[in-house]
């Protein structure tokens, strides 16, 4: 073994042990949702919400591409599922809500702050339940939580949820703090 291998291995073991135990911390970019502040505001306003929160679930869902659809078949900003659509605009009563309006900004944005508002509010305001909740579903969260009722609510979804909703809501926390230092606002 030559020097030079002698010291990359134990710094490659080092830097993989302190990846697994801290976690592996991804650069804090977060997406340019410049021109969708306005929308985003006048949502977060609306439904009483941190706007930082919601500008934070926009970058993770869709990066600020308003026309996106997932392969799961959630649309727009905040990517809605169809069904989750409708019923915000039911209980908002819009009367011309169309599915195909999903991709137009300030539709989708509206749903998805009055969702985000109803979940937090059937979370007791506990974000991390009511941002995984966002991704996974109430009924799955509801579930997690039975199952750590003696862990906070972040720690319950990173040992109960599933990767992809740690990763979401990993990803939204670092983002709503990148977009506190950036605005100030929220």
């Amino acid at each position: 073994m030559t020097l030079r291998n002698a010291v990359a291995v134990p710094a490659l073991l080092a830097l993989l042990i302190g990846a697994a135990l801290f976690g592996w911390r991804q650069a804090a970019h977060a997406p340019d949702l410049s021109r969708w502040n306005a929308l985003i505001r006048e949502s977060a306003a609306a439904f009483s919400l941190d706007v930082n929160l919601l500008r934070a679930l926009v970058a993770a869902e869709s990066s600020g591409r308003p026309d996106v659809v997932s392969k799961a078949g959630a649309v727009g900003l905040c990517q809605l599922m169809p069904a989750t659509a409708r019923e915000q605009a039911e209980r908002l009563k819009i009367s011309d809500y169309d599915e195909a309006r999903l991709t137009e900004p300030a539709l989708n944005l509206r749903l998805g702050a009055s969702y985000l508002a109803r979940l937090l509010k059937r979370f007791d305001g506990e974000v991390a339940f009511a941002v995984a909740a966002y991704n996974a579903g109430p009924t799955r969260v509801i579930r997690w939580r039975a199952r750590a009722p003696d862990a906070t609510p972040e720690n319950v979804i990173y040992r109960e949820g599933y990767k992809e909703t740690r990763t979401h809501l990993q990803r939204v926390l670092r983002f709503r703090e990148v977009y506190r230092d950036e605005y100030g606002d929220g």
